[in-house]
C-alpha cells in the first residue's frame, strides 16, 4: 500500500497543469446505497436532498457473463455503462458490470427508486447528490474504462474539461475474496462505499464513489482506487469519471469557512446554535464517530439549531453545504 501511495503522489503534478477558470463549488450534499439480489437493487432517496439538486447514480453487478444492463426508474437519464474487457472477462465481453444515471430532483421525489437488471444476481448501488449544478448540461464529460482487471489499481481514465467541473469517479471491483473496502485516489474525497460479502454468487461485488472540486480546465488526469487487501491481476474492475458542469450564474459569494460559520455553545448538554457571517441557503448534515448520519436539514437564514437530543454523549461532526462551499466542524455532545 506504501508503494501505491507514493504511486498516487508522484502522479499529483499532473493534476494541477491547467488554464484557471472562473470560481466554482458544487457543493456535495448527501449520499446514500444499497445491497439487492435477484433482479433489482432500491436505493433510499439521500438526505437533504433539495429541488434542483443533481443525483448522480452509479449501479454495479456481474461476474463476466452475468453482467447486467439496467433500467433505471422514470426520469433519471443515462451517463455510461461500463463492461470489463480486461482478463478477467476477455477482450469480447460485453455484459454490463457498471451503469450511470443522473436525475434533477424536484419537489416531489419517491423515499427510494428500484433499479432493474435481466439477471437474477448481486446488485450495489449507489447515490451522490450535489447543488450548483448547470441543470442544462448537467454532465460535462465522462470516461469509460472497462479495459482493466488489477484490483490493486483501478483506474479512472481522463476526461478534458473547458468549464469548471466537480469530478466525480465511479469504481467498481467483483473478487472472490473477502476484500470489500475500496480505497479512493489520495485526491480523491469518498462520498460512498457499498460492498457484499459471502462470494455469492460469484465473488463479493464492490462499488465506491467519490469526488474531487476542480476550478480549472483541460486534462485532468487519471484518478485510481485500490481494494484494501487485494492483490494479483484477472478480476472484473473498472471505473467511469464523470465531470459535472458548475452553474457560475449563481455567483461567486463569500466561501463557508470556519472564520463564516461558527457554533454556541461547543459542548453542549443537547442544542447547539448554529450561526453564518451572512445569510445562506443549502443544507447541513451531522455524523457520528462511525460516519452514520444522525441528523440532517436545510440552513435558513443565519442562525438555526441542531438538537441532538437522544443521541450518545461524545464527539459528533457537522456538515454546512451551500452555493458558497463545504465545511465541517466537530461538535462535542456531553
Amino acid at each position: 500500500m506504501k508503494k501505491l501511495l507514493l504511486i498516487f503522489s508522484v502522479l499529483v503534478s499532473a493534476h494541477f497543469a491547467f488554464a484557471q477558470c472562473s470560481s466554482c463549488t458544487i457543493p456535495f450534499v448527501s449520499s446514500s446505497q444499497g445491497i439487492g439480489s435477484s433482479t433489482a437493487v432500491t436505493i433510499p432517496l439521500p438526505l437533504g436532498v433539495s429541488v434542483n439538486d443533481v443525483m448522480i447514480v452509479a449501479v454495479h453487478s456481474g461476474w463476466c457473463s452475468q453482467g447486467s444492463s439496467v433500467t433505471p426508474p422514470q426520469g433519471w437519464t443515462p451517463i455510461a455503462q461500463t463492461s470489463n474487457t480486461g482478463s478477467g472477462c476477455g477482450p469480447i465481453n460485453s455484459s454490463v458490470q457498471l451503469s450511470t444515471f443522473y436525475k434533477i430532483a424536484t419537489a416531489n421525489e419517491p423515499s427510494a427508486y428500484i433499479f432493474t437488471g435481466t439477471t437474477s444476481q448481486t446488485y450495489v448501488g449507489s447515490i451522490v447528490v450535489y447543488s450548483g449544478v448547470d441543470l442544462l448540461n448537467p454532465v460535462h464529460a465522462f470516461s469509460n474504462n472497462g479495459a482493466q482487471d488489477s484490483c490493486s489499481v483501478i483506474r479512472a481514465s481522463s476526461v478534458n474539461t473547458t468549464v469548471c467541473t466537480r469530478l466525480v469517479g465511479v469504481f467498481f471491483c467483483s473478487v472472490n475474496s473477502s476484500a470489500t473496502n475500496l480505497v479512493p485516489d489520495v485526491l480523491l474525497t469518498e462520498r460512498a462505499d457499498v460492498g457484499t460479502t459471502g462470494n455469492n454468487p460469484w465473488g463479493n461485488e464492490n462499488l465506491m464513489m467519490a469526488d474531487r472540486l476542480l476550478t480549472t480546465t483541460g486534462a485532468t488526469g487519471d484518478f485510481v482506487s485500490s481494494l484494501w487487501g487485494c492483490s494479483g491481476d484477472g478480476w472484473i474492475t473498472g471505473a467511469q469519471l464523470i465531470a459535472l458542469t458548475c452553474d457560475l450564474s449563481l455567483g461567486t459569494n463569500l466561501a463557508v469557512t470556519s472564520e463564516t460559520f461558527s457554533i454556541q455553545p461547543n459542548p453542549s448538554d443537547a442544542v447547539f446554535q448554529i450561526s453564518m457571517a451572512q445569510p445562506g441557503t443549502g443544507s447541513y448534515m451531522v455524523t457520528n464517530a462511525l460516519g452514520q448520519v444522525v441528523r440532517a436539514g436545510q440552513i435558513t437564514g443565519t442562525v438555526w439549531p441542531v438538537d441532538l437530543s437522544g443521541e450518545a454523549a461524545g464527539v459528533y461532526f457537522i456538515q454546512v453545504n451551500t452555493l458558497q462551499g463545504v465545511t465541517t466542524k466537530k461538535l462535542v455532545l456531553r
